[in-house]
């Protein structure tokens, strides 16, 4: 989060160059992690159906990335109309460094093995976890974590390099609604790898919101590139 917001606020510079920034990445922080939370709890409520209140216990553990581009996008909204920011573009420079953070954040991912996936044989990265101490499979299985942490990075590339051509000529957001499509596709594609519960008929929960991020996204950008500009805008710094 901390390496991910540090480059969005790099990223906001371009436009806004007073403090309002700052309320603004605390915003969708909390807005991300609480629907990565509720997404959590919706995906293992058999879990938690007998506690409800231990869906509150954050520190309890347990959170479905996936579930954090809805409340991160509701809190963000919010925020940046009662911040009087450039929605899009705040939009825009927050999804590049979303990509980026969780990219590392599976780091840890990796580490610890909590990602489960289908039996992996004949690949020469196939991983099988020994120590005691992680919660990975001791069979050979695929290496979900890194596969998630080398989607997320290059999602990152992607909207990095889309953003320097596309900022300045409106309309914005065309970054934000390329990251839904990306994710999207990404993550219900790579979940078939996955042994996580299934959630919606055949579907994972990651690949139920996957598909309707994917779905949104591939609407929503044809429409935005017809209203594009050829030209870019001159900088404008944004103030109250």
């Amino acid at each position: 989060m901390l390496v991910g917001g540090f480059l969005s606020i790099r990223c906001a510079r371009y436009l806004i160059r007073d403090e309002r920034v700052y309320p603004f990445a605390i915003a969708v922080v909390i807005g991300g992690l609480m629907g990565a939370r509720i997404a959590h709890v919706a995906d293992n409520w058999s879990t938690y159906a007998a506690e409800p209140v231990r869906a509150l216990q954050f520190w309890g553990g347990g959170i479905g990335t996936m579930g954090a581009p809805i409340g991160s996008t509701i809190a963000g909204y919010l925020a940046a109309r009662a911040l009087r920011l450039p929605i899009g573009f705040m939009f825009d420079i927050t999804v590049i460094g979303i990509a980026l953070g969780e990219a590392i954040g599976r780091i840890g991912d990796v580490i610890n093995g909590e990602h489960h996936s289908v039996p992996c044989e004949q690949l020469p990265w196939c991983v099988r976890y020994t120590h005691p101490n992680t919660l990975g499979q001791s069979t050979s299985v695929h290496p979900i974590g890194l596969y998630d942490g080398l989607l997320m990075l290059a999602i990152f590339v992607l909207l990095l390099w889309y953003w320097r051509w596309v900022r300045g000529r409106p309309p914005e957001s065309r970054v934000y609604w390329t990251y839904l499509v990306l994710l999207g596709g990404g993550r219900f594609l790579e979940s078939f790898l996955r042994t996580d519960p299934l959630w919606l008929g055949p579907l994972q929960e990651a690949q139920a919101l996957g598909l309707i991020y994917f779905v949104a996204g591939a609407l929503v950008l044809p429409l935005l590139h017809a209203r594009s500009t050829a030209k870019p805008l001159p900088k404008r710094v944004s103030g109250r």
